[in-house]
Parts: structure tokens; sequence; C-alpha cells
């Protein structure tokens, strides 16, 4: 093999490992790529997840105020009724009120 073979053959080598390196290097990139992709994924994931949390908790809060309404109603309605049949028994509408204020208060 002469001179210009053992060039050949050197150019050859370097033009083999530069392209191997060339494909290290876009499997590398790929790599990054796609870890990436997997971080904005997780992201928002746990962004999706704390958002749904936020609104379950609002609206268990909700139906909280709900009930605290209803029932603050139904007592309203319990006491009015009371107060109406008392109005027709003919007692006294004072006594009527201080006697649902009572019970109200001692929750009775």
């Amino acid at each position: 093999m002469g001179l210009t073979g053992a060039v050949l053959l050197e150019f050859v080598k370097e033009q083999q490992a530069s392209e191997r390196a060339d494909r290290q290097a876009e499997r590398e990139a790929k790599e990054k790529e796609r870890e990436e992709r997997e971080k904005e994924r997780e992201h928002r994931d746990k962004e999706m997840k704390f958002h749904q949390a936020e609104a379950a908790e609002k609206e268990k809060e909700r139906q909280e105020d709900e009930r605290k309404r209803q029932h603050e109603l139904e007592q309203r309605r319990q006491e009015l009724e009371l107060e109406i049949r008392s109005m027709e028994r003919g007692i006294c509408p004072i006594a009527v009120f201080y006697f649902a204020l009572k019970r109200s208060f001692f929750n009775i």
C-alpha cells in the first residue's frame, strides 16, 4: 500500500469517526428533547392535579355553605311556623319570639 492508499485509509477512518460522533450527538440531542418533553408533561400533570384539587375544595366549600344556608332556612321556617301556631292560639308574639330565640340559641 502506497502513500496515497495510507492517506485514503486515514481519510476514511476520520470520516467514519466523524459520522459516529455526529450520530452520537444526534442521539444525545434526541434524548435531551425526550427528557425535556417528559419534564414538561410531568409539570402539566402536577398543575392539572393542583387545579383539580383546588376546584374540588371550592366545590366542597360551596356545598357546605349551601348546607348551612338550607339549615338556616329550615330553622327560620320552623320558627315562623311556631310563631303562626302561637298566634292562632292567642299566645303573645313577644313570648313566641323569646322562646324561638332561646330555642335557636341553645339549639333545642
